[in-house]
């Protein structure tokens, strides 16, 4: 009786250890999974902002506005964009679960442009 109690006892024990490692590796697979999702909306959305700003431009130009005008615009709208890529990264960097730090692949925008470069070239191989 105290023979199979104890072994009872050993197999929930391990079962639970086992439960937990395999929550953890479930969760780092999540986690990249997200990271790669987030990056590509990040690098989406800065494309789409960057080709506005273009059509801004031209429209700026159409309505006869001076070169001087356009330009200034284009250092605020830049100066603006950089200031968003921060704020992004700042706040991605922020709700990122402590626990998972090292999982992160990328920190700033250099390195999530690299990340992005990198995954798709994978893609490209893959294919």
């Amino acid at each position: 009786m105290l023979l199979n109690t104890g072994c009872f006892i050993t197999g929930m024990l391990i079962m639970y250890l086992l439960n937990c490692l395999i929550c953890v590796g479930h969760s780092v697979n999540i986690l990249k999974k997200t990271q790669q999702s987030c990056a590509a909306l990040f690098i989406e959305s800065e494309t789409g902002l960057q080709e506005i700003f273009q059509l801004k431009y031209i429209a700026m130009a159409e309505a006869s506005r001076s070169e001087q005008n356009i330009t200034a615009q284009k250092y605020i709208d830049q100066l603006n964009l950089q200031s968003l890529k921060t704020t992004i990264m700042r706040n991605y960097t922020g709700v990122f679960p402590a626990f998972y730090q090292h999982t992160m692949e990328y920190s700033n925008w250099e390195e999530l442009e690299d990340y992005v470069n990198k995954l798709m070239k994978e893609q490209k191989e893959k294919k």
